[in-house]
């Protein structure tokens, strides 16, 4: 009789959990900071797909579309499975050619299944597809896949873009009015810090990272990771870091941040994607992805870094003409050299024995690239040369990392 109860027991616990599980992912999508201009949703609970417009503070469906999805809920978790995947997906391509119409119809767009997050949560599978099919369709019919009308895929990327535009899986999506389903500042930030720390070949880049889950997102070692990030390191002492259209989408259990990059003066350009997870009440990097793409017409960095130079220099100028160390000071990097002084702290007191003399930041210099940085000479009240060398410094801006006189 016991046993009988024990193997009840056990039977009620694994239905209540299969239960649980098969309700799967539903994230509510509302109004936010750092949503994409637009994207897709799909929710496979109603078998619909939404694309959404995120604009002037609201979110609009602006198409709301008939899918299929994969024959069994509760998010593909191993190769085979028949279920769709649940998280955050980018469209890695458009293929037209060669396909099987009446499976596919004429268009079908690979989506990155597993994401580095998958990887490390031991998802397994692959081939996961946006495509049409040569057929008419009814609900959970795939093997995976999200299928949609055959015209509406062959359109796809007039909406969605490939590589930049996410698409959101979820078991269902509740519509929020307000932003406080938005993600943790700290993603925000964590991506610029990020970013600074990249620029700067800190050792407090690598301590973004958590290494033990990025292994496993990697398929490499952390050791490995961070010899290979050092040789890229090496090979230039400085690099300008430019990101532009930063995005934020939470997956189950995990963030995403987006961004174009492109990168100065090498000029490396695409997308970067960063996976975030907690580790105890920290977020940390537990993989990214790294997609080679053109963004467009590029603009003459020389002439861009010239204007941002000249502009910092001018309010050196200005903040020496009011006397105002204290806006002065943060224009040096904290190890910063000044003809012999070193150091904020070194500079800040020469340059208060210098107040009431001639303004050294006050001339129009000559700007230029260089292997080290970006140089500015001039000669302030037409005096001995004065070189300033700048580095990239918090937010698109710079700092100057040595200074000397020609005198």
């Amino acid at each position: 009789m016991v046993t009988r109860i024990l193997q009840l027991t056990v039977l009620v616990l694994a239905l209540a959990a299969s239960c649980a599980f098969a309700e799967g992912w539903v994230p509510t999508l509302a109004p936010r900071p750092n949503l994409p201009p637009q994207f897709m949703a799909v929710d496979m609970g109603r078998q619909r797909a939404f694309l959404v417009r995120s604009q002037d503070g609201a979110l609009s469906r602006f198409q709301n579309l008939a899918c299929t999805t994969g024959m069994r809920g509760g998010g593909k978790l191993l190769e085979g499975d028949r279920k769709t995947p649940e998280g955050v997906y980018f469209l890695q391509g458009k293929a037209t050619g060669g396909l099987d119409f009446d499976r596919f119809g004429n268009t079908a767009y690979p989506l990155n299944y597993p994401n580095p997050a998958d990887r490390v949560l031991g998802k397994t599978g692959d081939g996961i597809m946006i495509h049409g099919r040569g057929r008419s369709f009814g609900p959970r019919q795939t093997l995976g896949c999200v299928v949609l009308e055959n015209d509406v895929v062959d359109g796809l990327d007039r909406h969605v873009r490939i590589n930049a535009s996410p698409v959101v899986i979820a078991e269902g999506v509740n519509w929020g009015e307000t932003a406080k389903f938005g993600p943790p500042p700290e993603i925000v930030m964590g991506t610029r810090g990020w970013i600074k720390a990249r620029e700067r070949r800190e050792g407090a880049f690598f301590e973004i990272y958590d290494p033990e889950r990025f292994e496993k997102s990697a398929g490499m070692s952390f050791d490995q990771f961070r010899r290979k990030t050092l040789q890229e390191f090496s090979r230039s002492p400085w690099v300008d870091i430019r990101a532009q259209d930063l995005q934020v989408l939470e997956g189950p259990g995990y963030m995403v941040s987006v961004f174009a990059q492109r990168t100065y003066p090498q000029g490396e350009e695409g997308w970067r994607r960063l996976y975030w997870m907690r580790k105890v009440e920290l977020w940390k990097v537990v993989g990214e992805e790294w997609v080679p793409q053109s963004l467009g017409p590029r603009p003459d960095y020389a002439a861009l870094a010239g204007r941002e130079i000249r502009e910092r220099l001018r309010e050196c100028a200005d903040a020496w003409d009011r006397g105002d160390l204290k806006s002065l000071i943060p224009a040096y990097d904290r190890a910063a050299t000044r003809g012999t002084d070193q150091g904020r702290e070194a500079i800040a007191e020469a340059l208060g024995r210098e107040r009431g003399g001639p303004n050294p930041f006050r001339a129009e210099p000559a700007v230029r690239v260089t292997r080290e940085g970006v140089e500015a000479v001039l000669r302030p009240g037409g005096g001995p040369a004065r070189t300033f060398l700048f580095l990239p410094g918090n937010f698109d801006t710079w700092v100057i990392a040595r200074e000397h006189s020609a005198s």
